[in-house]
């Protein structure tokens, strides 16, 4: 009776160790964008070192930014295994931040050694710049419509816009953008957008992250779609992972 009471409880045990063994950053992340926070991800490896002074950073850029979490990532554990692939954090350099926006896309990064509490926070996207980043990171090319509720053509742009989607088998995504809301301002002027424009403007980001398409008032959808294939140079402000060889991170299904 004794030995078999023994054998219940070690099986109780390894029922519970189980699933703690198999717990990945992934989960934490997940359930930080579940909550809508700001994820600032310490990525490390056995032996890596600074890191309680990479810690005592992070917590200082969190008092800044309202509803954040510090998440770590050991970069040699199986567990992160798909992580580290996605992120192309093999080879980068530890310790290293990263910050994931409310919407769980990742957002920007950089080594400890160049980090700084006003660079990391400046890293947190606007709602705007994370759907941007989250479809993206998806492998769908964006139609980023910026107008105003007053514009003539406001109606005629996002139809066409959503036309275009369609006819890209849903390959492209539209995102509507208020020029007049204050929490898009910085993002909209390292867009180059011209906040005092008269009709929207249309930016085609391609699955790359690279601008491809920039039109005034309502473009044609067959011209949206064709933009949203197009190859171009350099990257929309933030669409490029923190030591990727391009932009952002492996893609879903790559």
């Amino acid at each position: 009776m004794h030995t078999h009471r023994i054998a219940v409880a070690c099986l109780l045990c390894l029922c519970i160790l189980a699933p703690l063994a198999g717990a990945s950053t992934q989960t934490d992340l997940d359930q930080a964008a579940k909550q809508k926070q700001v994820a600032f991800v310490l990525v490390s490896e056995p032996g890596s070192t600074g890191l309680e002074q990479a810690r005592d950073l992070i917590r200082q850029a969190m008092e800044k930014v309202k509803k954040s979490t510090l998440i770590e990532l050991d970069r040699s554990a199986t567990a992160n295994a798909e992580l580290v692939t996605k992120y192309r954090l093999t080879g980068a350099p530890l310790p290293l931040v990263l910050v994931a926006a409310r919407n769980g896309a990742l957002a920007g990064g950089l080594p400890v050694a160049q980090a700084t509490v006003e660079r990391l926070v400046a890293f947190v996207p606007s709602p705007k710049k994370a759907e941007l980043l989250q479809n993206l990171q998806s492998g769908k090319a964006v139609l980023l419509c910026a107008s105003r509720k007053d514009m003539s053509a406001r109606a005629a742009a996002l139809a066409n816009c959503a036309t275009a989607c369609v006819q890209s088998s849903g390959q492209c995504v539209l995102v509507e953008i208020e020029m007049d809301d204050p929490a898009e301002a910085a993002f909209l002027t390292s867009l180059k957008v011209n906040s005092a424009a008269t009709e929207p403007t249309i930016l085609v980001v391609n699955t790359s992250g690279q601008i491809s398409g920039s039109y005034t008032g309502a473009a044609e959808p067959g011209e949206l779609v064709a933009a949203s294939v197009k190859k171009a140079g350099g990257c929309a402000p933030g669409a490029c992972a923190p030591g990727a060889k391009s932009c952002g991170p492996v893609k879903q299904g790559s």
